[in-house]
């Protein structure tokens, strides 16, 4: 990676090489310094190889070299984390998240004259002042979001002053991956590459596609990947000589790993590979966000939530505000405005479901090829799910709403669980993605109370003015099966197995409960193998999951460079 500079009483300084490669979408030109083109033809070994550019990949390679995501910025509560440590994983509960938290973002305030002017409300002390990721609010809202926030307030929502201090249960302002001083975009390309791209330790190397993990011998050891260019066809192998670092996502890090040899023999073995290390967490307990897209038309105040698109002299007016002072609509991406429900403010009827989850026989709505093991681990992460859900101490829906009457219902806490597996006729082509979504009946009765809650909301008081309509599902569903069956025809942009949210294909568990790494992140049954992405999310949070991986891979770095003095 870069440049690390060793504690005290430990090896003085050393240079640590990284190499960041894409796994299954480059498609651009190397990244190197000037004159460092033949450099990188070279140099085959590295330190530490990290097999994906995204997220948590350029973060790694930022930090152990010292040593694309929505813009939502927002934390899930602290119960959320701490279901992770309660499944084994010591160090990855709230207390242990929570400084990577602050080290990850670097939050300005807005001006005076904005919060007056916005209501935007925060807590300074949730959030960092001096990490590489900048996090402000923008410069813009509509007025009818106000309204909105004012119909939850009518249905007993309290606002919080701050969500990012460990209770997310409630309405709030989510502030956003912005610069404050130019008002555009920070991203992992912006904070962590740009910043650590010049070292002459780290590559980046694109245009190639990684094809499976080399080994020391018939051993369980990786020793580096192996890599196709996608130009000439020609197959090339880096060493590495600490660690190959996964981060290739939660569809293509299982891939990677099946394709070594590693995962669930029957998946490996029915692609034509030989089995090198038999584990069934690998491509299992996959999880999402499924969303319903519910629809109310509505009349909207000037200006509308969508005036950008459908008003070419607002469009114009806002983009020349936007280029001499970096003020107005430009400035905002999406909605700040988000409620996070639990499920006994959505209905009355928590008790009768959580009840009905627990007398479930797990194994009946779990995918075929589930064994003994991630049954277990199911039942433990079902046990800690149905307290959660039952106490409200977790977020069951999100609803975010931004003033139109298009308003997304998400669950938050899905029991239902996916595969990722080779597709045996093309192992090297896209993986067989199962997401299994609504295959419990206890998903499907959260989203029909949640569209229940819905249509409370949208018959408030608060929101008459705005006289909403309801166009889907459509007042004629009414019952679960009507609702899902009425939301299913519309296809993907009605309901949708997954909000851009996939993870936990390669949970962070014991290996005897269906896990595919431990604490430290180490792949089970191999040695310098670890994974860093959000595959590793034993149960998926109650957010987006930006800020949360950002966290975690200031945590992974954080773990990975420090065995590297004492493995």
């Amino acid at each position: 990676m870069l440049l690390s500079f060793l504690p005290s009483g430990s090896r003085a300084r050393t240079l640590c090489y990284a190499l960041i490669l894409f796994a299954s979408f480059a498609t651009s030109s190397v990244l190197v310094r000037d004159g460092d083109k033949q450099s990188l033809r070279d140099r085959n070994e590295f330190d530490y190889i990290i097999v994906g550019g995204g997220l948590t990949g350029l973060v790694a390679a930022h930090r152990l070299s010292e040593n694309l995501f929505g813009m939502a910025y927002d934390r899930a509560s602290a119960a959320d984390y701490d279901s992770w440590e309660a499944l084994g994983n010591r160090g990855w509960g709230w207390k242990g998240m929570f400084p990577y938290f602050r080290k990850s973002a670097d939050f300005t305030p807005p001006k005076k004259a904005v919060v007056n002017k916005y209501g935007y409300t925060y807590d300074e002390s949730a959030y960092g002042r001096f990490g590489p990721l900048q996090v402000t609010f923008p410069d813009w809202q509509v007025p009818d979001q106000y309204k909105m926030a004012d119909a939850f307030t009518e249905l007993g929502v309290a606002h919080l002053r701050e969500h990012a201090m460990g209770n997310a249960v409630g309405q709030f302002w989510a502030p956003a991956t912005i610069d404050a001083k130019t008002m555009t975009r920070s991203s992992s390309l912006t904070a962590y590459y740009d910043k650590a791209s010049w070292r002459p330790n780290l590559k980046m190397l694109t245009e190639h596609k990684v094809t499976q993990l080399a080994f020391k011998g018939a051993s369980t050891t990786v020793s580096g990947v192996k890599a196709i260019n996608r130009k000439t066809n020609k197959e090339v192998t880096f060493r590495a000589s600490k660690e190959v670092i996964l981060a290739a996502g939660s569809l293509h890090t299982p891939q990677i790993l099946q394709l070594s040899g590693i995962g669930p023999k029957c998946v490996v073995e029915a692609a034509g590979i030989k089995s090198r290390v038999d584990l069934p967490g690998v491509g299992s307990n996959l999880q999402d966000h499924p969303v319903a897209y519910l629809n109310w038309k509505v009349t909207n105040s000037f200006p509308e939530p969508n005036i950008m698109t459908t008003n070419e002299t607002f469009a114009a007016e806002a983009l020349a505000e936007y280029q001499a002072h970096r003020t107005g609509p430009y400035t905002k991406a999406q909605s700040n405005t988000i409620a996070f429900l639990s499920l006994p403010m959505v209905t009355n009827n928590t008790e009768d479901m959580i009840n009905s989850l627990k007398q479930q026989v797990a194994s009946k709505y779990l995918p075929g090829v589930y064994s003994r093991e991630l049954i277990a681990g199911y039942e433990a992460q079902r046990a800690i799910l149905a307290k959660q859900l039952g106490e409200g101490s977790v977020s069951a829906l999100e609803f975010p709403f931004g003033g139109s009457g298009m308003v997304p219902n998400s669950v938050q806490k899905p029991l239902s669980r996916g595969t990722v597996h080779l597709n045996p006729d093309d192992p090297h082509g896209e993986p067989i993605v199962t997401y299994n979504a609504f295959t419990n009946p206890f998903d499907r009765a959260q989203l029909a109370s949640f569209i229940a809650f819905t249509r409370r909301y949208f018959k408030t008081n608060a929101l008459a003015d705005m006289q909403p309509q309801e166009v889907s599902p459509g007042e004629d569903a009414q019952t679960e099966d009507e609702i899902i069956a009425k939301l299913a025809a519309g296809g993907p942009l009605s309901l949708s197995p997954s909000f851009a949210h996939p993870s936990s294909s390669c949970p962070m568990m014991p290996k005897n409960k269906g896990g595919c790494v431990g604490a430290d992140l180490r792949v089970h049954g191999t040695r310098k193998l670890s994974i860093i992405d959000a595959s590793i999310l034993p149960i998926i949070p109650s957010a987006h999951l930006q800020a949360t991986m950002y966290a975690v891979a200031e945590k992974a770095s954080d773990i990975i460079k420090w065995r590297s003095f004492w493995p």
